[in-house]
């Protein structure tokens, strides 16, 4: 098969089984399941295919619009990150889907959810091998609808489908930038093919403050895609989703598709220095802000939702400062680490039936080796601890940014470095190291929810489609790290190997961040309640997630249903009621007028005369 044809069969599988999945076998769960995994495999088989054959710098497109001059074109583009890219979604999706045969095999509605899987592996695809920005756009708005359909799932709980509102309109608050930005580059370059703008003549041709207008307004999309400050608080609340919905939208792909953005158009952003500025702050305050809201949260789930925010800041900051490979870098193994982190929690949410890590390890969470062993690779990857996938990409962004002299940003950076060693085995010791007389308990964060997310599973261990794709990621999370020179090559880009002295102070931070989670959690005589429920008014501050909601609740959404209030009321008593008050009074003008007639044609001829008659008299005198 050609390229293209298998470009084409990668995307129409998944697109069939969403069809067919929803409208003939929504009903029949397992032909419904059946077929999405099958289009998982073909997608997979055909993104394996394409990465073997090797990138084609030229996109294949045939236009589609053509307008003032502007054709606009609608194809596939199958250089390296796109290749690379397109491994990693269907990748995890597979993983995903396999997963989820057992997770979701007594839910009643488990054929729409296999369908709308579909749905979402479809448009993350078409988005990831867009030819042109436009296309692009179109996939992104429908990764988004993707998301909040699974996301709120459970639609008979009133939170998730709260979560999925959220998630909804805070995306969309950024997409409305991305949108204009597009307009904008549409505009003053004449094309929105991928190709043809990151070319320097194009970028060169671009006005100094034009380009860091347009770059500043397609970051926006990008933050509230990928969830970085301040548009960030949506991702934990999506945790309300069943835990696959996690896995897969909240690793590798529907976060991620923000990163990748800015990885696709890195020529553009690294023309506009005041917008790298301004990337480089939000990404390392979102990497340092989450870090420290994972300190104090309980929930399993919610954990890994602020790890994630935190990561992904760590994916822009490397972009941010120069190191194209170090932020492709981290995104891959990023999306095993996490993925495989998520479908251990689910494991135990599964066998436990709740989210709360201290339940989990007073229930015999460890007993679960497979699952335990996840738990540890994962954690040690996420953590930055050699030789583990997350350490090599962790220290390639970190070299970039203290390459580039970024001050602030570095100093976050080392800091989420630490909190993030801290929190993972916290929550690797709580699971695994559980003490019955710890008071953790007591520090149970406010508003915090934890329950289970899906119905109580009575057997010892997971089924084998939930242990096999955590056993298969958990290899990856150990090896995958060793394999950054080979990604590198494939996407023809300099790799740097930061010396071991440079290395040490990030070894060294991880470390220190592991062992004091030890002394917290890990120790037999352990209280497992942590050094920063001891500080008071910090602690107060993190476990509130920095009052950032709160703000946005009290001063944005209570504000806005006030103004909504009163814009109604307006035109409720104001507008609807002038006009129906105008409407009454003609009525019973009319009615009025009606009495007077007698219908008397002679009167009213009588009539006619005498004020005729007086009008004339009065004229002539």
């Amino acid at each position: 098969m050609t390229p293209i044809q298998l470009a084409m069969l990668l995307l129409a599988a998944p697109f069939v089984a969403f069809v067919l999945g929803l409208v003939c076998f929504r009903n029949k769960h397992a032909i419904a399941s059946g077929l999405t995994v099958a289009a998982g495999a073909v997608s997979l088989g055909c993104a394996v295919m394409l990465f073997l054959n090797g990138p084609i710098a030229e996109p294949i497109t045939t236009t589609w619009l053509s307008s003032s001059g502007v054709d606009i074109g609608f194809g596939v583009l199958l250089d390296g990150p796109t290749l690379l890219m397109g491994l990693i979604v269907t990748a995890i999706a597979l993983c995903v889907e396999v997963y989820a045969l057992s997770y979701m095999s007594h839910d009643p509605g488990r054929g729409r959810f296999f369908s709308f899987l579909g749905l979402f592996s479809w448009a993350m695809l078409s988005f990831v091998y867009a030819a042109n920005l436009l296309q692009a756009f179109i996939f992104w708005e429908l990764v988004g609808l993707a998301s909040f359909l699974l996301i709120g799932f459970w639609y008979q709980k009133p939170t998730a489908v709260a979560a999925a509102k959220k998630a909804f309109i805070m995306t969309r608050i950024g997409d409305v930038g991305l949108f204009i930005g597009l307009i904008f580059l549409l505009t003053d370059a004449g094309t929105l093919d991928i190709t043809v703008i990151n070319q320097p003549e194009t970028v060169s041709s671009l006005a100094a403050g034009r380009l860091d207008l347009i770059t500043l307004l397609m970051f926006m999309g990008i933050v509230g895609k990928s969830a970085q400050f301040p548009l960030h608080t949506w991702l934990p609340d999506a945790m309300e989703g069943p835990t696959p919905v996690s896995a897969l939208l909240h690793s590798a792909t529907m976060v991620a598709a923000g990163v990748f953005l800015f990885a696709r158009f890195h020529p553009l952003f690294m023309a506009a220095p005041a917008t790298l500025e301004i990337v480089l702050l939000i990404a390392s305050i979102t990497a340092f802000l989450a870090a420290t809201m994972a300190v104090v949260v309980l929930d399993m789930k919610r954990v890994l939702a602020f790890s994630s925010i935190s990561q992904l800041g760590y994916m822009l900051m490397g972009l941010a400062a120069g190191g194209l490979f170090a932020g492709m870098f981290h995104l891959t193994t990023h999306a095993i680490f996490k993925a495989l982190l998520f479908l251990v929690a689910g494991a135990y949410i599964h066998h436990v039936g709740s989210n709360d890590m201290i339940a989990i390890g007073r229930a015999g969470g460890r007993k679960m080796k497979a699952t335990t062993i996840g738990l540890i690779a994962g954690g040690a990857a996420l953590a930055g601890i050699p030789p583990f996938a997350g350490f090599f990409s962790k220290e390639s962004i970190l070299h970039e940014v203290g390459a580039g002299g970024h001050t602030i940003p570095m100093v976050l950076g080392f800091a989420a470095a630490f909190l993030t060693a801290y929190y993972t085995f916290r929550m690797i010791f709580l699971v695994t190291r559980p003490n019955p007389e710890s008071a953790a308990v007591e520090q149970e964060p406010a508003g915090a929810q934890f329950g289970d997310d899906h119905h109580h599973d009575d057997h010892d261990a997971a089924p084998w489609p939930m242990r096999a794709p955590i056993l298969l990621l958990a290899v990856g999370a150990a090896v995958a790290g060793f394999f950054g020179d080979a990604l590198g090559a494939f996407l023809g880009l300099e790799v740097v190997h930061p010396p071991l002295a440079e290395m040490a102070p990030a070894i060294g931070i991880a470390l220190a961040g592991v062992a004091l989670a030890w002394w917290d959690y890990g120790r037999a005589s352990a209280d497992q309640v942590g050094f920063v429920s001891k500080l008071g008014a910090l602690h107060t501050l993190f476990v509130n997630q920095w009052f950032i909601d709160r703000f946005y609740f009290g001063v944005i959404v209570r504000r806005t249903i006030d103004f909504t209030r009163l814009c109604f009321g307006f035109e409720q008593k104001g507008v609807d009621g002038g006009t129906d008050a105008i409407g009454l009074r003609t009525i019973e003008a009319g009615k009025s007028a009606a009495q007077s007639q007698g219908g008397w044609l002679q009167v009213y001829v009588a009539t006619a005369i005498v004020v005729v008659s007086i009008l004339s008299l009065y004229v002539s005198l």
